[in-house]
């Protein structure tokens, strides 16, 4: 029977559950893809999303890879690693289809593949793996967007899969890389699952004295075909030079919100202290010998999320294995129950009749919740849709000073005028984000910054401080509403 979870056949810590796939998985599997599905569902609002958009719209017109900067005028002509040039492209022509919702559907199907790929790293009980599947895409799901970096998210998910495995054939990592290499800047997560996997290899080999040699002759082959698979991130339009992009971000970027620690007063980063503690307490369950390279992935990427929030996805995508492993384990340490028989059971058609119509019902349901979160003016509130009107209204000249979070927004809405910055964080370096934050703060050089750069017009949120200061210094508002102010000199 299947819409009906018991059977007359099943005991609810039976051994089958765990082996050959039972009718409950089969039900289980589409269930939490749709409902992963909905949880990653997202309207595009992502502040990176536009320049994105724009890049891909501007190369897929000039017929050739944007490396130098043509849409700011403090970093104009100045080199551009670009490494998401690829996802840019599909990014645009994902857009040119079917606008926001067709971005929208990406991302959340982006989303449920991914978790798919973890899910499928997922053994032993079903309602256990659809649990553990779900709370890792909820604990993924703050910084989950429509930006090149789930696709790395989706390769690292393939990855960890492919490592799983046993593999042998290890020559797939160089054009794997490659391909990698051209779509998002996070081939570095890779790397370093990469090496984790490898230290994982060693010291699982010193408590398997049966398997030393294997494991040591595997880690070893893999450090081989990993190094190649570095040289191969040079099969790009950057050339090696890409090697230096991962480190220069972290400099960059310690001032913006994603590269900052969770704030964990935010409940939506509660799900990662779930995961966290739910595998604290399963550990003295760990059958031995622990799987060392998953530990040692789940206790790297941990450390890199309490860092930086941004890799959240990569401590998710890394601990479900290790949690599910562990509370199995768990479950097989409870005294066994009586089966549960029913008397009554659903005629099989008819119970697939229902468990399909369930799945349409849900998956109808996720689709409708998609197209109404990304309807224009749900996505349009988040912007300044009407100072952007003004502007093209009344044609202002000179330079335009913005909101860093604005910047990409204005590159795809305005392109006629260049911005001061956008998210392009790697580009502009410290000098620039500083000068920004010392405008937007009116510190006491802001004044002059804003005449170095010959700044006629100013788009910002009301609640800058440089907003009073300049309107005690003879700059005119000229348009105003709840969301943002523009000033124009005098």
């Amino acid at each position: 029977m299947d819409f009906v979870w018991v059977s007359k056949n099943m005991k609810f810590h039976s051994k089958e559950w765990q082996t050959a796939p039972s009718s409950l998985q089969r039900l289980l599997n589409p269930l939490t893809f749709i409902l992963v599905f909905f949880l990653l569902s997202r309207a595009p609002v992502d502040a990176d999303l536009w320049w994105h958009l724009r890049a891909g719209q501007v190369m897929l017109a000039q017929k050739s890879i944007l490396l130098s900067d043509i849409f700011s005028y403090t970093r104009a002509d100045a080199p551009w690693i670009n490494a998401f040039w690829l996802s840019e492209i599909l990014l645009y022509w994902i857009h040119s289809l079917g606008g926001y919702f067709a971005l929208a559907v990406f991302v959340a199907l982006l989303g449920a593949s991914t978790f798919h790929i973890v899910s499928r790293r997922l053994t032993g009980n079903p309602l256990v793996s659809c649990f553990i599947v779900l709370l890792a895409a909820v604990t993924a799901a703050p910084i989950w967007g429509p930006r090149p970096q789930i696709l790395s998210f989706l390769l690292v998910a393939l990855l960890d899969f492919w490592l799983a495995r046993s593999p042998r054939r290890l020559w797939i990592l160089v054009p794997f890389f490659a391909l990698w290499a051209n779509l998002h800047g996070g081939w570095i997560w890779g790397f370093l699952l990469l090496a984790a996997h490898i230290a994982g290899l060693f010291v699982q080999s010193f408590f398997q004295e049966e398997e030393r040699i294997p494991l040591r002759r595997l880690a070893l082959h893999l450090l081989g075909w990993t190094v190649l698979s570095a040289l191969a991130v040079g099969l790009n339009p950057n050339g090696l030079a890409l090697w230096g992009l991962p480190f220069q971000q972290i400099n960059v970027s310690l001032q913006i919100q994603e590269w900052l620690s969770p704030d964990f007063h935010r409940v939506d980063f509660h799900p990662l202290l779930w995961m966290l503690f739910l595998l604290l307490l399963a550990a003295p369950f760990a059958k031995k010998p622990l799987n060392w390279p998953q530990l040692v992935k789940v206790l790297g990427f941990a450390y890199l999320t309490f860092v930086a929030q941004r890799n959240i996805a990569l401590f998710a995508i890394a601990v479900a294995p290790l949690l599910s492993e562990w509370i199995n384990a768990f479950i097989q340490t409870l005294p066994q129950k009586a089966e549960h028989s029913v008397s009554r059971a659903l005629n099989p058609r008819l119970a697939s009749i229902i468990n399909g119509l369930l799945i349409l019902v849900l998956g109808l349901t996720a689709l409708g919740n998609l197209y109404l979160v990304s309807q224009p003016e749900r996505v349009d509130r988040n912007y300044p849709v009407y100072a952007v009107e003004w502007i093209r209204d009344n044609h202002p000249e000179g330079r335009l000073f913005n909101s860093y979070n604005w910047g990409g927004y204005l590159l795809w809405t305005l392109p006629e005028f260049p911005v001061f910055i956008d998210g392009r964080a790697d580009l502009y370096g410290n000098d620039l984000i500083n000068q920004w934050h010392d405008v937007v703060n009116a510190d006491e050089n802001a004044a002059s910054i804003l005449d170095v750069w010959d700044v006629n017009m100013i788009l910002l949120e009301p609640h800058w401080p440089i907003v009073d200061t300049l309107e005690e210094r003879g700059w005119d508002i000229t348009y105003q509403d709840e969301q943002a102010v523009i000033l124009i000199r005098k």
